[in-house]
């Protein structure tokens, strides 16, 4: 069908829509929908359209007859952000490999044979299931296939594993850099034909760098982080926590010069896995987080009723004076009189494990407290824990990924994301994914071929009507990449 057709069946339309509309004004929600139908039907035709021309093309092109045989013509389906499109789809054989069959159209494309999206749709999917469940994302592409939860799961774990960070434009000098980290807890589920009774939980690690902090505007308290990058993932055991840091290292590597940097601040709540990002990081020291330690001496404090708040004064001081002794005493006369110990020792514990860790956070001015638990609640718990959910480790991990993706680049660059996974499933596919890819100028390419692109252009003009020498020529150059 050619675009005169489409475009008259495409005005008839909205002719006929407007009258509709004409006759009741006031429903100008029907009209609006119906307008928005009517073009993306157009879109979803004359994308269709331009793909079998050019599947049409290929058939017709004698560079392509030297190559491949014709074994069957088909038809395709597939699912877009504007609707399915239906396009011409021939099956090729390869002259020099009789066992290899193929559809040029999909390689041009770059799409594998089972693939039922476009990039844009998956963009759109994934975009949705950031913000909602899986069952709601499947509603959002106006397409007469059937999405499924399922669908959607598939896209988001089809994700790639890792993110590589895009390369900067210049590095910068920074004399300080800043890390913090947390967690969130996470339900694991693990499916309906599992032999587990119980379902347990995991951890998905957070960590952001940022250069310093700032007053927010028409705001005299709160601050606001200067060039924030996040990572996040469920890495589990020590493998996993050591290429968390790692990724981590590498971003400020590659965006820092790191010869100017005085020091780096891990800060968190003391657990394990944060204190260990000292011996992946070099340059770094690590600071307990004020919001924990405020958080042990309250719990402390109030087992001692009525003289609560002296207690929590008394620690304080303590602590900023930096006497030790004195303050692990005074904790032992807590002890004596408490009804319930624990919070006592847990706050104990935590002081003299993290004796060093707990005075610089207290008496370096350079460090302006810690937003890691604010950050865990917006990126991760918003959409894995906040409300009663389960999830497998795989799937909580791409969307922990996807999340700080979106915080780092916006959601317009999830394409791009998309793209990248595609070409690291396909690489994987055909064994080459861990091959050296060699580049080429486009221009080289172009030269090479010039001439004998040009010896058929003629040839294919005189048999095919209306195709231009331009669009000729660029599916010749495209077939011979592939």
């Amino acid at each position: 069908m050619d675009i005169v057709t489409l475009l008259d069946e495409l005005v008839k339309g909205l002719i006929e829509t407007e009258d509709k509309f004409f006759e009741n004004i006031k429903d100008f929600y029907s009209f609006e929908t119906s307008v928005k139908e009517l073009v993306d039907k157009f879109s979803a035709s004359y994308i269709g359209s331009v793909l079998s021309s050019i599947d049409e093309q290929m058939c017709r092109d004698a560079w392509r007859k030297e190559r491949y045989t014709i074994q069957r013509h088909d038809t395709r389906t597939i699912i877009s952000s504007v609707g399915d499109i239906t396009f011409d789809c021939t099956l090729f054989q390869s002259r020099d490999d009789k066992k290899k069959y193929t559809y040029l159209i999909e390689e041009l494309m770059g799409i594998s044979k089972h693939e039922r999206f476009t990039e844009a749709a998956e963009a759109t999917i994934i975009t949705e299931a950031l913000k909602t469940s899986y069952e709601e994302a499947t509603k959002v592409i106006p397409s007469q296939s059937k999405i499924t939860k399922t669908t959607v799961m598939n896209k988001v774990h089809g994700i790639a594993e890792e993110i590589p960070c895009d390369k900067p434009k210049e590095i910068k000098k920074v004399p300080y850099l800043f890390i913090e980290a947390d967690e969130d807890h996470v339900a694991e589920q693990h499916g309906r034909w599992s032999n587990k009774k119980d379902n347990t939980s995991f951890i998905s690690k957070i960590a952001y760098v940022y250069e310093y902090k700032q007053n927010c505007k028409g705001s005299k308290t709160r601050k606001e982080l200067v060039n924030n990058f996040y990572f996040g993932g469920v890495y589990t055991e020590e493998k996993g926590n050591k290429k968390f840091w790692e990724n981590v290292f590498e971003f400020i590597n590659s965006h820092y010069d790191y010869d100017e940097i005085n020091k780096i601040f891990i800060i968190g709540d003391c657990g394990a896995w944060i204190k260990s990002g000292v011996n992946y990081i070099p340059n770094s020291v690590f600071c307990a987080d004020k919001f924990h330690l405020m958080k042990y001496i309250n719990k402390a404090a109030n087992q001692m009723l009525d003289e609560a708040t002296n207690v929590k004064s008394e620690i304080y001081q303590l602590l900023y004076k930096k006497q030790r002794k004195k303050l692990n005493k005074y904790i032992e006369e807590m002890l004596r009189s408490a009804n319930n110990e624990t919070p006592i020792l847990e706050l104990k514990t935590f002081i003299n494990g993290n004796w060093d860790a707990v005075m610089k956070c207290l008496h370096n001015k350079i460090i302006q407290g810690c937003s890691a638990e604010g950050h865990v609640s917006h990126v991760l718990s918003d959409r894995l824990s906040s409300r009663p959910k389960g999830w497998s480790k795989t799937g909580a991990d791409r969307m922990s990924k996807l999340r700080c993706y979106e915080k780092n680049y916006g959601r317009e660059k999830i394409v791009e994301l998309i793209k990248y996974s595609r070409e690291k499933r396909k690489l994987k596919r055909t064994g080459t994914d861990d091959v050296d890819v060699r580049t080429f100028k486009a221009r080289d390419i172009v030269r090479k071929h010039r001439d004998q692109s040009t010896k058929y252009i003629d040839k294919i003009q005189a048999t095919i009507p209306g195709t231009t020498t331009r669009k000729t020529f660029g599916v010749r150059n495209q077939l011979k990449l592939i």
